[in-house]
């Protein structure tokens, strides 16, 4: 850890000076050189409103407030979970959050180490975003166009494309509890070294998508595990998880009971603890010749690359401000 210290001048105006407490909620505005800190659950409330296209809000650990995105900015939380290696809690989003809004355009929108704990609502046409390394609690929705959407490295439930066109979501080294659907069948969606739990019927049309690389599981029952006129290539099928209908084009692909697909645990279920590397890794390869899976691709890290910031505290000194935290740089 490497303790900073440094002054801002003519910050009073921008921040509750009187707050001195450590590990207190935090947000950091960066704006070119220029630094603002905002205190309080409703960090990300103020920083967000005086954030211009380009900015970068950190979020320390804690609990915020949503705000509607409309800028193209990149929010950098300290991990989706709790980490006890370096103390450090999550960054959590308390509520429904809109990210772009009906009748508008956002190009260009990275967030990367938050939690939710509600829905999320992509609003209007939403472009260029990169989503990595987050856990999304509920359905992510998407109500207009998309183009250049990915999803890396997270955990989420479902996402619902609400029959909207997708061109280019991409869903990466995710593990998905629930199920991707709903794009119109124009739509490209390529799911790859990702681990997909529930099944498709009938209610869950519109997943015709391209599926590599994964680990596709829907139970035990006669369900497909993927949607109709889909394309799946070098996936693992746990056994009992349903069959592919005539209507899918399926090539390279593996039947494995579950308790012999991961080296660390005989099922599926998503714990914190788990690297969901498989039992044999040289046996089950991808397209891209890393193992099928999580474990795969980019791998699994679920560590934000981002320095994260802890024991934050802000003292008034006549015209200046003088900001102390402890500082440490996530791998």
């Amino acid at each position: 850890m490497k303790k900073i210290l440094f002054s801002i001048l003519a910050l009073c105006g921008s921040i509750v000076a009187t707050a001195q407490s450590t590990d207190e909620t935090s947000a950091i505005l960066q704006h070119g050189d220029k630094i603002s800190v905002y205190k309080g659950n409703t960090g990300l409330q103020q920083a967000y409103a005086n954030a211009a296209e380009g900015d970068v809000i950190n979020l320390s650990s804690g609990s915020f407030k949503p705000v509607t995105i409309e800028k193209a900015i990149t929010i950098y939380g300290v991990g989706f979970e709790d980490n006890a290696e370096t103390n450090t809690p999550r960054t959590l989003i308390d509520g429904e959050w809109n990210i772009g809004k009906d009748g508008n355009v956002l190009d260009g929108f990275y967030m990367e180490g938050v939690s939710t704990n509600s829905y999320v609502y992509f609003r209007g046409q939403i472009k260029n975003a990169l989503i990595r390394r987050c856990y999304l609690g509920y359905t992510v929705t998407f109500y207009g166009y998309s183009e250049n959407v990915v999803f890396n490295q997270c955990r989420f439930n479902s996402i619902d494309g609400r029959n909207n066109l997708t061109n280019r979501l991409l869903i990466s080294n995710c593990y998905v509890g629930g199920r991707v659907y709903a794009f119109v069948p124009q739509s490209f969606v390529n799911i790859d070294h990702s681990i997909v739990t529930t099944l498709y019927s009938g209610n869950f049309q519109n997943a015709q998508f391209l599926w590599t690389n994964s680990i596709l599981y829907a139970g035990n029952n006669d369900k497909v595990p993927v949607g109709a006129f889909s394309t799946v290539k070098n996936c693992i099928v746990v056994n009992g998880a349903g069959t592919f209908d005539n209507n899918m084009i399926v090539e390279n692909c593996h039947y494995v009971d579950l308790a012999n697909i991961f080296a660390d645990s005989e099922n599926i279920d998503y714990d914190e603890s788990r690297t969901f590397v498989l039992k044999e890794p040289t046996t089950y390869v991808g397209t891209d010749g890393t193992p099928i899976g999580l474990s795969g691709g980019a791998g699994w890290n679920k560590i934000p690359s981002k320095p994260y910031v802890s024991k934050l505290s802000a003292t008034p000194s006549g015209t200046n401000l003088n900001v102390t935290y402890e500082a440490g740089v996530n791998k």
